[in-house]
């Protein structure tokens, strides 16, 4: 099948965005032809929405015919803006489900209830939860709170609990919190990268172009990583480890602020106890 979805891949990586992408990944290993429409304008996306709200919506209405089904994935901004008024919400919803009037298969994603500014209740909301063929909130306790809201109307809807896991959903995600040392992250890290390519090494269907320069089990490092460093010939002393600990997280996005903030504690600790040194 042909098939639209509305809503924003990674990045960045939000739960919502996670969710997305397991189920995009889903409709691609079925053999369904999958086109990505995004009100992010730096999420990965095939197209992207110019405006949100009410008017990001009459945009929506040029594109949803011509596809088999239609996912779309609630979030602020689509169809709702963050801080939009009653009005401004009531006209949103109704003119979003206008446009899943024209769609086929509808299925609607509510990740989490803040998702959708308002709440999930009103005559306006009503609209557009029965356009939908199927609605998938994230587990049963957000379903009988869904059905609460709507009420008596809900008997007639379709709503079903996904419960999709993400793979920051394995070990509590980063798990560490704002205590979190470069070893910690560098340990998760690891576990990640072997997780991947295991993953990959197992898999009948074709691997990505540079897979195999993935990070071997074990290995924070990749070949890359560990060329542009060089290669240690003699004995490694541990200033020279945590220097190029620090410079392989520099080059990667989710560490390069935690690395600067060691390496700031670092020299404070180097100008006390190493007067007119720097590390």
């Amino acid at each position: 099948m042909k098939i639209l979805v509305v809503g924003s891949l990674p990045p960045p990586e939000r739960p919502r965005s996670l969710a997305l992408r397991v189920e995009v990944a889903e409709l691609l290993a079925g053999g369904h032809t999958v086109d990505v429409v995004s009100p992010d304008p730096v999420a990965t996306a095939h197209r992207y929405l110019s405006v949100s709200g009410l008017p990001g919506c009459l945009q929506l209405w040029t594109m949803v015919a011509g596809f088999d089904s239609v996912v779309v994935q609630l979030q602020p901004g689509l169809p709702v803006r963050a801080k939009a008024g009653h009005l401004d919400r009531a006209l949103s919803l109704m003119a979003f489900s206008l446009v899943l009037a024209r769609g086929r298969h509808v299925v609607i994603r509510l990740e989490s209830p803040d998702d959708l500014p308002g709440g999930a209740g009103g005559r306006a909301a009503g609209r557009l939860w029965r356009r939908a063929e199927r609605i998938e909130v994230n587990d049963e306790d957000q379903r009988a709170a869904f059905m609460a809201e709507i009420g008596k109307k809900a008997e007639r809807l379709n709503v079903v609990a996904s419960c999709s896991k993400t793979a920051d959903d394995e070990e509590g995600g980063w798990g560490y919190g704002p205590d979190a040392s470069i070893e910690d992250v560098l340990a998760l890290v690891r576990k990640r990268a072997a997780r991947e390519r295991r993953a990959l090494a197992s898999a009948d269907t074709a691997h990505f172009a540079g897979w195999d320069r993935l990070a071997a089990p074990g290995l924070a490092m990749t070949e890359a990583d560990a060329a542009l460093l060089g290669a240690a010939d003699g004995p490694r002393k541990s200033a020279d480890l945590a220097r190029r600990a620090l410079a392989a997280a520099d080059r990667r996005p989710s560490l390069w602020r935690l690395a600067r903030v060691a390496r700031l504690a670092r020299r404070g600790i180097y100008a006390v106890l190493r007067p007119g040194k720097t590390g």
